[in-house]
């Protein structure tokens, strides 16, 4: 119908689709004990006037009220319903009543109360099962909000959006990459030639064994921290979906009560399960370049992992044409609760416990990963495969005994404590400060908690796969935060190594000794 309201999921919205559900199903179930049994029952009135119907005579039997001496069977009546609220705020007309032939009443019954024998509950009794079929689902202000995940989400991504720009030009990374001699091309300098690499005992290590791998590490974390809000984004667009598929059905299956369905099966449509996937199929690529060595040599090993995964999950979403079908209101308000939650792989409850299956299985990778995996540095190969975390041990080792340029010590003390400067108050607090904000993205669980009954809830559980996301969520927060802090300690450890560099006496000498032991308790 061009002008049928379509209410949105909201309370509101939720009880007038009920309601119109309820008053379509009482004007059925009427209509299925007479007409729907015998076409020439005596029948009249509507959902707006009530109803007077016979259960124990046709119409044939009036026609015979003016022919000479017809006497009524003493056995006739008549049925007398009220009319049927539009919505549950209307008033209630709650007596209905059985006439003789002549129109005095025999019996009185409540429409509206509990149920028992004759028609005594007839309208109570479909209220209470339009509830049954949409309870946990009815339950709006108990149900995740789309927008909540939508906003998460955003947070997230922009906690960790310097992450993926750490080996942009301009950047504190790239800066303190280019004092260091390791940009072999510089393309945002117009033209100026990019320092060559400074080269000593005392930093050879943590160049090549940290600051090199650093740039995949970051760029790691970065994937791992998209990849969390892309979750979000999908869960929230499996929300939406879901809201919108429960007031399809309800409103599907009014029509069908109402007999305006398109041929013997109206289509309630609900979405396939694919959000989560999908979500996570656009996450952005990150992408290496040449620092300190050829891009081709630094592997982003994690990232790579929980893409292959992705690709290997990667499902589309689909219109699932699920039929609210019946030939009596109590065969539709079935069809609906099988719609809802049948148990079978095509129902609305099966396609949200798909979507977050999928997020538990690519977050159980992520975990996996994070927990299990060596990052593997080959100096001399130019090899490094970096992970989620950095491979710390022996960072302070001299790397290159017998480096390209055949001296022991080519230093600029200035350029050496800058790059440590710009390691320590830069990068390292940018790291500290992604941390904070990606611990603050959900502080407790409250947004995921869906209704809920004694062993039964929408979806894998109660809160559905928070106790994945979260323990995630925290690997990020507690890797950028000693991420951060190892860059401040060899960032130090930089600016103490150009002292004594710089100066050779003992006093520098200590300093750094003193830096070079906060390092590796820092790395340890």
């Amino acid at each position: 119908m061009a002008n049928e309201r379509r209410e949105t999921y909201t309370r509101e919205g939720v009880e007038a689709m009920k309601g119109g559900l309820v008053r379509a199903a009482i004007n059925r179930d009427i209509w299925d004990r007479t007409l729907g049994k015998n076409p020439k029952c005596c029948y009249s009135g509507n959902a707006d006037e009530g109803f007077r119907v016979s259960f124990d005579h046709d119409e044939t039997f009036h026609d015979q009220e003016n022919e000479p001496g017809y006497e009524p069977r003493p056995w006739m009546t008549h049925h007398h319903f009220p009319p049927i609220p539009r919505t549950r705020d209307e008033t209630k007309y709650r007596t209905g009543w059985q006439e003789d032939y002549q129109g005095n009443r025999i019996a009185e019954f409540d429409v509206w109360g509990t149920m028992g024998s004759g028609f005594a509950g007839l309208y109570g009794g479909w209220e209470a099962r339009v509830d049954q079929a949409f309870e946990l689902w009815d339950e709006v202000d108990q149900m995740p909000y789309e927008k909540d995940f939508w906003e998460a989400a955003t947070r997230l991504r922009d906690a960790v959006k310097p992450l993926g720009v750490v080996n942009v030009p301009g950047e504190s990374y790239y800066l303190a990459c280019r004092t260091l001699g390791l940009i072999a091309h510089d393309p945002g300098a117009q033209g100026t030639t990019p320092p060559e690499r400074m080269w000593a005992p005392q930093i050879n290590g943590p160049i090549d064994r940290f600051v090199i791998p650093l740039q995949g590490t970051l760029l790691n974390l970065y994937v791992l921290g998209e990849m969390l809000a892309a979750q979000l984004e999908g869960m929230g667009n499996m929300w939406q979906s879901t809201r919108a598929s429960v007031m399809e059905i309800g409103r599907q299956a009014t029509r069908r009560m109402d007999f305006r369905s398109d041929g013997d099966a109206v289509q309630a449509v609900i979405k396939s399960a694919g959000w989560v996937v999908g979500a996570m199929g656009l996450i952005p690529v990150a992408t290496a370049v040449g620092i300190g060595l050829a891009a081709a040599g630094l592997v982003l090993a994690a990232a790579d992992a929980l893409i292959d995964r992705i690709e290997h999950n990667s499902k589309e979403v689909f219109d699932i044409p699920a039929s609210i079908d019946g030939a009596t209101a109590e065969e539709i308000i079935r069809s609906v609760e099988a719609t809802l939650d049948s148990g079978q792989i095509l129902d609305l409850e099966s396609q949200v416990q798909i979507d977050e299956s999928d997020s538990v299985d690519l977050l159980s990778v992520a975990k996996s990963h994070i927990e299990t995996e060596q990052a593997v540095y080959d100096v001399e190969a130019g090899i490094y495969r970096t992970c989620f975390t950095m491979n710390t041990s022996e960072v302070l080792k001299d790397s290159q005994p017998a480096n390209p340029r055949n001296v022991d010590i080519a230093v600029e003390c200035e350029r050496l404590r800058d790059a440590g400067k710009t390691f320590a108050d830069e990068l390292g607090e940018e790291l500290l400060a992604a941390s904070q904000r990606v611990h603050e993205v959900y502080s407790d669980n409250s947004t995921w908690i869906r209704p809920e009954l004694p062993g039964r809830a929408i979806g894998l559980t109660k809160t559905g796969p928070w106790d994945y996301w979260r323990p995630v969520r925290d690997h990020l927060a507690r890797i950028l935060d000693t991420t951060g802090k190892q860059v401040v300690e060899v960032g130090e450890y930089l600016i103490a190594a150009a002292n004594y560099l710089e100066r050779a006496d003992a006093s520098a000498k200590e300093a750094m000794d003193k830096a070079g032991q906060e390092l590796d308790a820092a790395f340890r």
